[in-house]
């Protein structure tokens, strides 16, 4: 099997959720306002409203812009983005071509979420100082923000060439070959990257979506335990693990790995999906209608499923029409693309000028189970007249 087909028959069947370093989310406002920085800015409002925002106008600055910017760099440093964003901006305004202020203004917008704001000072630091391989990452998470894909991907590649220790690039690129077919070079990417930011819980999960693509679980399942640790988000994490477990045939760890993702009844749903696509219908059933069971309310989708699995079982057995196929079964999880496999996620780091690797967290292991899952439904309980639609 060619690595191309590998990835989308994994695709067709895990449901992955990727997480990237940095990104563009929905644009976020500063305290007590309904402005953007920006707007806030220009409008001659304090950005802290304490009166340590006050600007005076460029003709009576004492400062120069260099002065500004070096100032905005020591409130970026000391987690001050507002202060920092006032200082950027004054040297802006004093030096327009002072490339470095034009790119840690953009740069911080985007880590605010400002994309369309960002942009104008991102392309002016990229003609300015076209060396600078921070605004090129930059450049391309604007990119990849709007989708095109294509652009994005030139832009990382940029990026990496002038400075290969650039894991937010890394990231995004790989999830670029990972969605494009081609895990074998979103896996050398990540690892290279995880060399620089071995504790980057984002990477790990990412390296770990590539080697799952790549049909090699175990080491992804090995990743996915790495995320956790090193504190990705965990419910995205624990989801993807919970599908690699699956196809490992892990039963018992995929459930309790789902769960952790969302709960009893997505556990039982997700190993009712993946047991009924593997022809296991008698397992299927049986978690299925536990789905049901636990939290009937929620699990709508569970009796949907259910119907489905109970079609494709009479299939099994000869007692539905030939013709007749079950349509495929939608697991559970947060932010799932049943499509691409991918979905966006803004990680720990952010994208200004102070980067380093996420804290480190609890290590998380998973509970042990007693009861093996195969041992857990027997004929009597998945027998027709037991099963319920939970309407």
């Amino acid at each position: 099997m060619t690595a191309r087909t590998a990835a989308r028959s994994a695709l067709a069947l895990l449901a992955l959720c990727a997480l990237l370093l940095a990104g563009c989310g929905a644009q976020q406002t500063t305290r007590g306002s309904n402005l953007s920085l920006m707007e806030r800015y220009h409008s001659g409002k304090d950005l802290l409203h304490d009166g340590e925002g006050e600007k005076p106008t460029p003709q009576g600055d004492a400062m120069n812009a260099q002065e500004h910017l070096q100032r905005g760099m020591a409130y970026l440093a000391q987690n001050r983005p507002e202060l920092a964003f006032e200082q950027f901006s004054r040297a802006c305004q004093l030096d327009p071509k002072l490339a470095e202020a034009r790119y840690q203004r953009g740069a911080l917008l985007v880590a605010r979420g400002a994309a369309a704001e960002a942009r104008p000072d991102i392309d002016a630091a990229l003609a300015l100082a076209p060396d600078n391989a921070r605004a090129w990452e930059t450049a391309g998470m604007l990119s990849f923000a709007e989708g095109n894909l294509a652009e994005a991907g030139s832009r990382f590649e940029r990026a990496l060439a002038l400075e290969p220790r650039l894991a937010g690039a890394a990231s995004h690129l790989g999830a670029i070959h990972n969605y494009q077919g081609h895990p074998d070079k979103a896996l050398a990417l990540y690892l290279r990257a995880l060399e620089q930011l071995p504790r980057s819980g984002e990477l790990h999960n990412n390296a770990g979506i590539a080697q799952a693509m790549l049909g090699n679980d175990a080491a992804a399942v090995d990743h996915f335990r790495a995320a956790i640790t090193y504190g990705a988000p965990g419910n995205r994490v624990w989801n993807n693990m919970g599908l690699s477990l699956c196809r490992l045939g892990r039963y018992d760890e995929a459930f309790e790995a789902f769960r952790n993702a969302g709960g009893e009844a997505a556990a039982h749903n997700n190993l009712g999906v993946y047991l009924s696509q593997q022809g296991e219908h008698a397992l299927a059933l049986y978690h299925l209608q536990r789905a049901l069971e636990v939290e009937p309310r929620y699990y709508a989708r569970a009796a949907e499923n259910l119907k489905r699995a109970r079609l494709a079982a009479r299939i099994a057995q000869g007692q539905g029409p030939a013709s007749a196929t079950a349509a495929p079964l939608p697991m559970a999880g947060p932010g799932m693309d049943p499509t691409t496999g991918f979905s966006g996620a803004t990680g720990t780091t952010g994208a200004g000028a102070v980067q380093g690797a996420p804290g480190v967290a609890t290590p998380v292991t998973l509970p042990p189970s007693s009861t093996p899952l195969k041992a857990r439904a027997t004929p009597a309980a998945v027998r027709e007249g037991e099963l319920r639609d939970g309407k």
